[in-house]
């Protein structure tokens, strides 16, 4: 089913670099929405560059806890392995990579009347600056923003 533009979000990436129960849903969402154009901004890459790298270096059992992160990054350095991957997926998908949009006032009015989490109405302003409808999802929260359809 095709739209113009849909915004990948962070759950959906991470389902399928991660492997998790909703692997094989996020890859359907997205053959499904082959025909649209995808589009993703800075905010939704660091947060799935940073759970990514995360639980690579828990699978690695290099760290335990998420405080110890930022030092094994100074010490280690992002792996290449998810950098790779995440820039790979970008690239294979031609996901097209916009700025994150960020209004003071209106981000206070969708953290108040929404109760999204900071990151998630810094994407839905994102999303709508550039008119984007829809966006591939497994975050619920999204489910109250009436310019957003949520996907799935």
């Amino acid at each position: 089913m095709a739209v113009d533009r849909a915004y990948i979000d962070t759950s959906l990436i991470l389902a399928i670099l991660l492997e998790t129960e909703k692997s094989s849903l996020a890859q359907e969402i997205l053959e499904a929405y082959s025909g649209s154009k995808f589009v993703i901004s800075g905010i939704a890459i660091n947060k799935a560059l940073y759970v990514a790298t995360y639980e690579y270096y828990r699978q690695k059992g290099e760290i335990k806890g998420r405080h110890g992160l930022r030092k094994l990054i100074a010490k280690k350095g992002y792996p290449k392995e998810v950098l790779d991957t995440i820039n790979s997926f970008l690239k294979d998908l031609d996901v097209e990579i916009v700025n994150d949009y960020f209004k003071y006032t209106e981000y206070l009015r969708l953290l108040r009347d929404h109760k999204l989490l900071p990151n998630d109405a810094q994407i839905a302003l994102t999303c709508k600056h550039y008119a984007i409808g829809t966006i591939l999802t497994f975050d619920e929260d999204f489910n109250g923003v009436p310019w957003l359809r949520v996907i799935p």
